[in-house]
C-alpha cells in the first residue's frame, strides 16, 4: 500500500515538471533594421488556443520582461520602461498557437535575446529569439567590412595629403630657384 502511494505521489510530482506542449522559435536570429516594426515568432507545437495561459516576453539580459499576456489581458505593470505602448501581442494567432510578439519602431537597445515562456498550470515552456538590430544605411555590414572602409578612408586622406604636401614642396623649390636667378 505506501509502495503504492510513493510510486502515485512520485508520478505525479514528475508530472508535474513536465510540459504537455512545447515551446518552438524561429531557430535562427532575426535581421532588423533600426525604426522597422518586427514580430518575433513563437508559437506551441502541438498547436492550441493560448488565450487563456500566461505569456511572457522576456530580456534575459536584464532578467526584465518586455511583455506579460494572461487570460485575454496584456499586464504592463511588469513591463520595462522602454516597451512601454511598443510591444503587443499579436492576438489572431493566439487560438492557433501562436504566441508572436509585435514591437514597434525598433531601437538599437532592442537588439539581443528574447525567451518567450508559457505557464499552463503545471506545465511550463519556453523558447528563445535572437533579434539583431542594425543602421538602416548599413544594415549588411560585417565587422571586417567595416574595418576595411576605415582603413581605405585613411588610404584617401593620406594619398591627398601626400599630394597637398608633394605640390607645396615642388612650388616652394620653383619659387626660390626663380628668385635665385
Amino acid at each position: 500500500m505506501w509502495l503504492l502511494l510513493s510510486y502515485l505521489v512520485t508520478l505525479h510530482v514528475l508530472r508535474l515538471g513536465s510540459a504537455d506542449f512545447s515551446v518552438v522559435g524561429p531557430g535562427r536570429p532575426l535581421q532588423v533594421t533600426v525604426g522597422q516594426d518586427v514580430v518575433l515568432p513563437c508559437h506551441l507545437s502541438p498547436s492550441m488556443d493560448t488565450r487563456s495561459l500566461d505569456i511572457r516576453w522576456i530580456r534575459p539580459r536584464f532578467s526584465k520582461t518586455a511583455h506579460h499576456y494572461r487570460n485575454g489581458e496584456d499586464l504592463y505593470s511588469e513591463q520595462l520602461r522602454e516597451y512601454v505602448g511598443r510591444t503587443e501581442v499579436v492576438r489572431d494567432g493566439l487560438s492557433r498557437g501562436r504566441l508572436d510578439l509585435r514591437i514597434s519602431g525598433l531601437r538599437p537597445s532592442d537588439d539581443g535575446q528574447y525567451v518567450c515562456t508559457v505557464t499552463d498550470g503545471a506545465s511550463y515552456g519556453e523558447a528563445m529569439v535572437d533579434v539583431e538590430v542594425s543602421a538602416p544605411f548599413f544594415h549588411n555590414a560585417r565587422p571586417w567590412m567595416v574595418g576595411v572602409g576605415v582603413v581605405l578612408l585613411l588610404l584617401v586622406v593620406f594619398l591627398g595629403l601626400a599630394a597637398y604636401l608633394w605640390r607645396r614642396k615642388e612650388t616652394t623649390v620653383a619659387g626660390l630657384k626663380g628668385e635665385c636667378l
